[in-house]
């Protein structure tokens, strides 16, 4: 857009560009203020930092973090998106702009939902309704706020690719959101392949859409086939995919998965616990008056449903934190079709039905509001931005170049170096640095108090900072000597 143009836009819809506004500003702080209070961690908002740094410096995507050591992220989950960030981190450094950024992309996605419900509904109160509910919505708030995830960027691409092919017939943008869907993360890639094929039910769009999906399918066999063999083999994981291999008891590859699944049914309800995890799906149905059901877009959700289930890490499977971000644009684009599905009905009925259909409008906002994130705003969730100064002054105490294990919540305030550890690994670093009431994991608080119990008696090393819960050790000089009868 042109600035004129932009000016125009603000001027016409000022009600949700103020409030769109009010809300970028609102939980750019709440990020800030959790950032700083030690609530984000080195699992996940470390590992796309050093991964962005890493790759500025000719060392694509590495980080130090997961189980084989310093290696490409890429080995774990192919994000190439991550690579139109990578510029911006020659001025904007750091796990902040990460946060920031990822603030502004869910932002940004309401612009596009807006618009299309604008388009679809001749009161412009509704397509407001759509943007608020989206933006109140519990399950992507819960997402945005657990450190930085390029899934988070998902609702705008998926909303972009729709608006520029259904409202605006703008076919090179079309593409271009499509492939930044794409590239988000491999099963993100399957997901999409399944919005074009749902695109192409509509004849004006099956052109665009057929070639979408074959982009699509070549992407994936490009991405499994190809890039992730690649990455695994650079870091010698071994070439199988990192959660195919979380089924290694099934089999070891997809086909023996499968038939040990044929001839242990009873087995694979066992493992996958259907019942609990479809109850989980009341978190984002029941916001919504489970009106996404009433169209056909809801169909897009099983895609993500079959590979969530199938995982065996609890979190994805419940589809908390941010692994929400594969359903979230599809419940929307549902919801918006069947409000517009409402809106023809009550037309046809001669507006008898419209003030039945528009309360229900109402009263999801007035749900949706009810179960904001509210616990955002209580103190207690910020209770340790007082230690803020107190670790920055214990980090000082630690040389640049010097090998630290520390816990994953302080990772993130630690200046980037080589040699760092995430604690329970100790990986005998020359510092090892913990707080007693931070957010201990992966380790529990027993855990940890057993190994600060454990360092004060150990001769390999001593306390050199003390402040309140938060203690730095450093290795002594003879834990540094070889012992005696070792060769030097």
């Amino acid at each position: 857009m042109h600035r004129g143009r932009i000016t125009a836009f603000y001027r016409q819809n000022l009600f949700f560009c103020n409030f769109l506004l009010a809300w970028s500003l609102l939980f750019s702080l709440l990020c800030t203020a959790q950032h700083f209070s030690f609530a984000t961690s080195a699992w996940d908002l470390s590992i796309f930092d050093y991964a962005m740094s890493s790759t500025l410096k000719g060392d694509i995507m590495a980080e130090p973090f997961h189980y084989f050591g310093w290696g490409s992220h890429l080995a774990i989950h192919f994000t190439p998106v991550l690579f139109f960030l990578v510029p911006l981190y020659l001025v904007f450094k750091g796990p902040l702009f990460l946060l920031y950024i990822q603030v502004l992309a869910v932002g940004l996605a309401a612009i596009p939902l807006y618009l299309i419900a604008k388009h679809k509904f001749p009161d412009r109160k509704i397509a407001v309704a759509a943007a608020f509910v989206f933006l109140t919505y519990r399950p992507l708030l819960t997402g945005l706020m657990y450190d930085f995830h390029p899934e988070m960027f998902y609702p705008l691409f998926i909303f972009a690719s729709y608006y520029f092919l259904a409202i605006r017939n703008k076919k090179t943008l079309f593409f271009l959101s499509i492939f930044l869907a794409l590239a988000i993360k491999e099963d993100f890639a399957v997901y999409t392949f399944f919005y074009c094929l749902w695109l192409a039910r509509k004849k004006e769009w099956k052109k665009s859409a057929a070639w979408a999906m074959l982009g699509s399918a070549l992407y994936i066999l490009l991405t499994f086939a190809v890039f992730i063999p690649f990455f695994r083999g650079q870091v010698q994981v071994g070439q199988t995919y990192e959660f195919i291999s979380k089924w290694r008891d099934y089999g070891h590859t997809p086909l023996e998965i499968f038939k040990h699944a044929l001839a242990r049914p009873l087995q694979l309800l066992k493992d996958l616990k259907p019942i609990a995890n479809l109850g989980h799906l009341a978190n984002y149905f029941l916001p919504l008056l489970c009106m996404p059901l009433g169209s056909s877009a809801a169909l897009l959700l099983l895609p993500p449903l079959a590979i969530g289930w199938g995982s065996r890490i609890p979190t994805m499977a419940s589809f908390g934190l941010h692994y929400g971000a594969a359903l979230i644009p599809f419940l929307f684009l549902a919801l918006l079709l069947t409000w517009q599905r409402l809106h023809k009905a009550a037309d046809k009925a001669h507006g008898t039905m419209r003030p039945c259909w528009q309360w229900l409008v109402v009263l999801i906002v007035l749900v949706n509001l009810s179960n904001f994130k509210w616990n955002l705003f209580t103190p207690g969730k910020y209770q340790f931005i007082h230690e803020y100064p107190s670790v920055k002054g214990c980090l000082l105490q630690i040389p640049a170049a010097a090998s630290l294990a520390a816990q994953s919540a302080l990772i993130p305030h630690i200046a980037k170096r080589k040699a760092i550890f995430m604690l329970p690994a100790t990986g005998e670093a020359e510092y090892i640095l913990l707080h007693l009431r931070l957010n201990p994991w992966p380790m529990s608080a027993a855990q940890l108090q057993e190994l600060d119990a454990s360092l004060r008696l150990s001769p390999k090393y001593s306390p050199v900072f003390s402040c309140g819960y938060l203690h730095l050790y450093k290795k002594t000089d003879q834990a540094a000597m070889p012992q005696s009868g070792e060769k030097r």
